[in-house]
């Protein structure tokens, strides 16, 4: 590649450790919700599944209201890649005042669609049904929508997961330790997620911000 050449970033956020072997649309492995790499990473970017109804669930990475508060678009992240899925919710459908904020932890149903031409996006999911909502106060949530810094993450510990460089680290990380695994059958059931090793005064602190005791 030549020094001057740019780095593909779309195909980059698009990227999983398994990106030779085709993916098929199936959903998680303890639930019926379908993780959004198995959507976005496919060769046409997710425009052959156009007309399935599907279930994702994440948090809003950015939500905005359109035509007077009548919808909104939300760009929703699930961890399992760096891309978001674009997501259409009527004001019917849900309050929109509790799933456009940042931080927003949502569990949707809807039919995948094409986007009207010229937009970036290759796939778009029109939300049916709302099943869950975890709503956040805008006010109060640490992670505004700029870069941010590791040592602003240390004060944070519980929401870095959410950031992309550490949910990039923590896909590349689970995928080395799973490769390491002797057998077939072991790795079916394995999935990592490293701990931190904190203090028990901290893991009570971080407790309680994450379940608002």
């Amino acid at each position: 590649m030549a020094e001057d050449s740019a780095p593909p970033v779309e195909q980059m956020a698009l990227a999983s450790l398994n990106d030779g072997v085709s993916t098929p649309f199936a959903k998680a492995e303890f639930s019926d919700r379908v993780l959004i790499r198995t959507i976005l990473s496919r060769a046409d970017g997710g425009a052959g599944l156009a007309g399935q109804t599907v279930k994702v669930g994440g948090w809003v990475k950015t939500g905005r209201e359109q035509g007077k508060g009548s919808f909104a678009f939300l760009e929703l992240n699930d961890g399992s890649c760096q891309a978001n899925l674009q997501v259409i919710v009527d004001a019917a459908v849900a309050p929109l005042g509790q799933i456009v904020p940042t931080g927003a932890c949502v569990n949707v149903e809807g039919l995948l669609k094409l986007p009207p031409e010229g937009t970036k996006q290759r796939v778009e999911l029109r939300v049916e049904k709302v099943h869950h909502v975890g709503p956040v106060d805008p006010a109060k949530y640490p992670l505004p929508k700029t870069r941010l810094t590791l040592e602003f993450l240390r004060d944070i510990v519980h929401f870095r997961p959410r950031t992309n460089t550490i949910s990039a680290v923590a896909r590349i990380r689970n995928a080395l330790a799973y490769a390491l695994l002797p057998t077939r059958s072991s790795r079916s059931t394995a999935f990592f997620i490293y701990t931190l090793q904190l203090s028990p005064p901290v893991i009570v602190r971080v407790l309680m911000k994450c379940f608002k005791l």
